[in-house]
């Protein structure tokens, strides 16, 4: 008899257990439901946390527009060569989502923008000038552009407010260099991003 209870109590705690560990699921379940459900994220705005480290900038605000396509507005300046060649961005880009799920996971944009290249003529120091002290001048020029990218991108947290994106592309600059005869204007640039950001509605 004395066996038997004590089996049954044993039982009915682990039943006990296992009820309890299931309503604590279950709330947790509603809970992140209810808050996606509710204030799920339309909108990122995310930035290059390394790259004011060497004088740059990458930056992107993301708006949904449907469950597959979003827009996004994104900006960039780049420093390269220690200052001698520069790189400076704006563009607007439409992103698909093939899983359905815009903002979170695998991304394709495609983009138009402005991009501004900018870098040091160096000359070979002619007899003129004694001592090597040439007159290099810093050369510019501005025109449309054109880019693809992929990426995956990850809404973190419970709430999933925070934004995390990798990915990679190419952009197309459109850009007239013999007006200026400067000949170092690169038509085409690989693209690439490493972002953390803030997801909200």
């Amino acid at each position: 008899m004395m066996r038997i209870a004590r089996r049954t109590a044993i039982a009915s705690l682990g039943a006990l257990c296992v009820h309890t560990a299931t309503l604590q699921a279950q709330g947790t379940l509603r809970e992140q439901t209810q808050a996606l459900a509710g204030g799920a994220p339309r909108r990122i705005i995310s930035v290059n946390p390394f790259l004011p480290l060497t004088a740059s900038f990458q930056g992107e605000f993301e708006q949904k527009l449907r469950d597959n396509l979003s827009v996004a507005v994104s900006a960039s300046y780049i420093d390269l060569d220690g200052g001698d060649d520069r790189l400076a961005n704006a563009d607007v880009k439409l992103r698909l989502y093939p899983s359905e799920n815009a903002l979170r996971g695998f991304g394709i944009a495609a983009g138009v923008g402005v991009g501004r290249q900018s870098g040091v003529e160096y000359y070979a120091c002619p007899a003129i000038y004694p001592g090597g002290d040439c007159p290099n001048r810093t050369r510019s020029a501005t025109g449309p552009t054109f880019s693809v990218e992929m990426q995956y991108q990850w809404l973190l947290g419970k709430s999933r407010k925070t934004a995390v994106t990798v990915g990679g592309g190419a952009k197309r600059y459109f850009i007239d260099d013999a007006p200026n005869g400067y000949e170092v204007y690169d038509q085409f640039r690989p693209t690439a991003r490493l972002t953390i950001g803030y997801a909200f509605r």
